[in-house]
This record gives C-alpha cells, structure tokens and sequence, in this order.
C-alpha cells in the first residue's frame, strides 16, 4: 500500500492561468487530488468581471451538487466530492469552467495518484473491529480502516460536500453523513472471473436519533455503480425510497444486520473489488460498524471454487449473541455457498433476547414479516430451555407458541428450526453446578419444547456437538467462557447446515477462517451428531 507523509488536504496548484484575456479570472491550470482523503475538496477561484460556472462530471469525482456559480468579482472555494483511487495506475479528469456572459470555456486538468503500489489478493476480507482483527488507528487520523493482515480499505465518501466527524467509540464511527454520502469497503485482488458471485455481509448501528435511517448496498462493476434491484425494499413513509437496509436508533441498542450476493459481469484483474453502502435520507448522528465482543462488522468474500448454484433458500436468523458471535450466520451462508447452495439471509440479532423480547423488536419484527422464508433458525436466550425443564416456565412455552406462530403466519411453509444450545461454566454452570447437569437439562428441556409445540420444530443438537468437541479437547468457548468462539461459531453453522441441506460435507467446504485441522474435526463432530446417532450418557 502507497504510503503518504501526510494525506494532502487541499489541492496542489500547479501553475496558474487567466481564464480571459486580461487576467479577469485566475484559475489553477491543474491540481492533484490526494488518494484518499477524509476531508473535503476545495478549489479557490480568483474574482472575475462575470458569473462563472465550474463542474465536472467524472465518475470519481465532481463539483458538489453537480456545479457551482461563483459570482461576478467574488473570490470562493468550490467544494468538491471525491472517492479514493482504489487502484495502481493515476487517474485524470477534468473541471469545466464557463463565462455566463461570454459563454468562454476553459478546463483545468485534475489529476489523482493512485492508493495502491501493487496489488495483494485480499479476498476474503473480515472488517470485525477489534483489537486483535482490525487497525483503526488510521480512521480518525486518516479516515481510513483496514483489517489486520489486509490490504482492504473502510472510508467513507462525503459527496453532499458535508465534513464528516470520525471516531472509535465501541467500533469505526462516522458522523455527519447525509444523502449521497456513503461508506465504501475495497478488496484488491488478483482476479475474480467473470460471473462469480461475491458475497456482502455487514453489521451496522446508528448511534443518534439524527443518524441516516435508509441505505443502499451498490457495487462496482464495469464501470457502473449497480444495486440488486430484485432485493430492494420501499419505504413505508416514502414510496420513492427504494432501499436494502435500514439503520435506526434505538434507546436500547439494536444493530441492523445485513447480507447480499451480487454476481460480477466483468472480470477484476489486478484491481479491487468494490461495495458501498449509500445514504438514501439525511442525518447527523454517527453510524457505527461495531466492534462489541464478537461483531463480524464487514466481510466480503468470493467463491472461485464452488459449484455453480442449483437452488435458492431464503433462511430467517432470529438470535442474540449465541447466534452473533463471529458471525454465524454469516458463516452458514459461507459454508452454503461453497458446497453449491444460495442462501438469502436475514437476520435479526440483539444481544441477551428472549423470544418474549424479540416478539416487541422492531427489527425483528420486520425480519419476520419479511415472510417467504423456507426454514427459520429461533434462537432463544440459551438457558431457557434448562430453565424449563428444571421449572416448566409457562411464559418459556408461551414465548416459543406465539413467535412460531408469528413465523408461519407470513411463511406458512417455513420448517421452525430450535437451537438446543451448549454447557458452559459461567456463573457455576448457570446455577446447575456441572456441565453434564445443564447439558441434559438443555437437551431434555429441547425435547419437551418440540413435543408440546403445535407447529413443526426441528431442533438443532448444536450443544451436542459442542459437548463431544469439549470431550476430544477443541476448545469452542470465548474468553468469557460463555459465548462461542470463531471454531464454536464454526461448529454451530456446521451442525445447522447439516440440519437443512441433509448431506455430508464435500472436500470443497469452506473453513470459515477456522483452521483446516480444527475446521475438518468439528465438520467430523458434527456429521457424527447428525447422521450417525451418539448415546448421550451424563453424571451429575
């Protein structure tokens, strides 16, 4: 990667010259754009005996609002938008200046040197934020934020001209941003062919009331700046805004998650693959890619190797940090897609939520009634099913009945897929002293849950799986020795995999960035739980 002494802030003039004869209106002959900038672009234009307008119609860049009048004898700086050079070669451009009066017409030459000095393939790309995964140290400074290991690039574009605050508060956070504005991830690459699919998938929070609500996810390709249309939504308040996702604050706070396939029509040879989410409403509020323990916050990936797509399913995630924790989701549609599979997933994740709780969340409410979704993972929070074998909670069958319910109603052919979730050590085995106690109240509170529900259940033996890997030494607990890790996250989508697509693992499944030794025992683990029967014994 190109490295700057300081990012150039203002344009560079090279020369100068008259824009008519008699020097009425002094005019830079050519500047340089910096390669990526965080702050806003300006030209100072000299007085002149006329109105003159200055635009540009560049796909990189351009005079905010599409062009400026400077009056006559004013002196002003015209703002102007411009994205990163997310390339290895200059790029050139150039402002159209013209006389009202005189209707004379001169050019000054834009050049921009490139980000990149060569390219290193950085497909997939994990943006999650943290510490350990992520360098956030260049985005307040220079606006730019970029995983640990990787060439990608995070930044944002301001192309309403606005100024935009940045910050790390619990994630990269960006205020200020309004229409037009957007975020922007790059991934260099060597090569992805021509009608790969690329998969986008993202967790994003609004950090104010005042926060943009509406974005677009966009990605480059040919030339062109291009939306799924087929995946587009419409605005309950305005007919005329078309959007993929919505941001929203929320007193209690509650991220937006959000994924998308897109297929490339044109080759990426050297270059870099390119995604942006773009404001579709004002605001000023921040907006947050988060970095809570766990956050998957961005990830962009290909499949080179996979099996062409034969079927599509549409699967609904509805969890709390059991479910959030590295992704799962993220990883089940990953693992799908390598083995052949489409998946279109939504998913509605708050940490700590019961399905009582999920049943009044905006978000997942939207998720549900979304509708059309062939299988529905309804994670509940992981001790209840223990706590209804040991009690029988009325309110814990209550909750299951009315969110299935909910489910069916706008999917009526939707197989309801339960989690029987895992043991772990956390506050003394959540009060059952062991981890065979509470493994076997998981197990037995599942089975109760399933036979007393009306509507079809399937439950998922996740913790079954996480007690053989437990037994053979695989570690799949996070620090906190309560949520899952990335191999438990693995094991998880594994096991939830098996349960829909009902068929064993090819040689081509995807590691999920877990290591190919432990990748390949957890994916044994979990074809065990599922096609070969294990005798559960327990001793408590």
């Amino acid at each position: 990667m190109r490295t700057f002494l300081t990012w150039i802030v203002a344009f560079v003039l090279m020369g100068c010259s008259s824009y008519a004869e008699g020097g009425a209106m002094t005019l830079p002959e050519s500047v340089v754009l910096p390669a990526q900038s965080k702050v806003v672009q300006s030209v100072t234009v000299g007085p002149a005996d006329e109105d003159i307008t200055l635009s540009a119609t560049e796909q990189w860049f351009g005079v905010v609002g599409g062009s400026s009048t400077v009056s006559q004898g004013a002196e002003q700086s015209v703002k102007l938008w411009v994205e990163p050079n997310f390339s290895t070669t200059e790029r050139k451009g150039e402002i159209t200046v013209v006389g009202a009066k005189s209707g004379k017409s001169v050019t000054i030459s834009v050049t921009q040197p490139p980000y990149f000095a060569s390219i290193t393939e950085s497909l997939p790309a994990r943006l999650e934020c943290q510490t350990s995964s992520c360098d956030t140290s260049k985005w307040v400074s220079d606006g730019v934020c970029t995983p640990k290991g990787s060439s990608a690039v995070l930044c944002a574009v301001s192309k309403s001209g606005k100024e935009l605050t940045y910050s790390v508060n619990s994630g990269a956070c960006v205020a200020g941003m309004s229409k037009g504005d957007y975020l922007l991830f790059a991934v260099p690459t060597k090569g992805v062919k021509m009608g790969e699919q690329v998969d986008f998938m993202c967790t994003i929070a609004a950090v104010a009331a005042s926060s943009p609500k509406y974005f677009i996810f966009e990605y480059w390709d040919g030339g062109q700046w291009h939306s799924v249309k087929e995946s587009l939504r419409t605005a309950a308040e305005d007919s005329a805004i078309k959007y993929s996702l919505y941001c929203k604050y929320f007193t209690s706070a509650h991220n937006t998650t959000f994924t998308q396939s897109f297929t490339l029509t044109n080759p990426v040879i050297d270059g870099c693959v390119k995604v942006r989410l773009r404001c579709l409403s004002s605001g000023s509020g921040a907006i947050r890619i988060p970095s809570s323990r766990g956050y998957m916050g961005i990830y962009l990936i290909d499949y080179p190797e996979a099996p062409r797509v034969t079927e599509k399913r549409k699967i609904l995630f509805i969890g709390n940090s059991f479910t959030y924790f590295y992704g799962t989701p993220f990883m089940f549609k990953e693992i799908a897609r390598s083995e052949g599979h489409q998946v279109d997933a939504v998913v509605s994740v708050k940490g700590g939520q019961e399905f009582s709780e999920h049943l009044n969340l905006e978000l997942s409410l939207d998720a549900i009634k979304q509708g059309g979704y062939d299988y529905a993972f309804l994670q509940d929070t992981s001790p209840n099913p223990a706590i209804y074998a040991d009690t029988g909670k009325a309110e814990i069958l209550e909750a299951c009945k009315q969110i299935n319910a909910l489910t069916m109603t706008y999917s009526p052919s939707c197989q309801i897929i339960y989690e029987r979730t895992w043991a772990c050590p956390y506050d003394n085995y959540r009060g059952y002293g062991s981890y065979d106690k509470l493994d076997y109240l998981l197990k037995l509170g599942s089975q109760m849950l399933q036979a007393e529900l009306e509507e079809r259940v399937v439950v998922s033996p996740v913790g079954l799986g996480f007690k053989l890997a437990r037994e053979q030494g695989i570690d799949l607990l996070y620090s906190d020795d309560r949520h899952q890790n990335r191999a438990g996250a693995y094991m998880k989508a594994c096991i939830n995999y098996l349960i829909v697509y009902n068929t064993r693992f090819s040689a081509n499944v995807s590691n999920c960035g877990v290591s190919a030794s432990t990748a390949q025992k957890i994916r044994d683990i979990a074809e065990r739980v599922v096609f070969d029967g294990v005798e559960e014994s327990y001793s408590f």
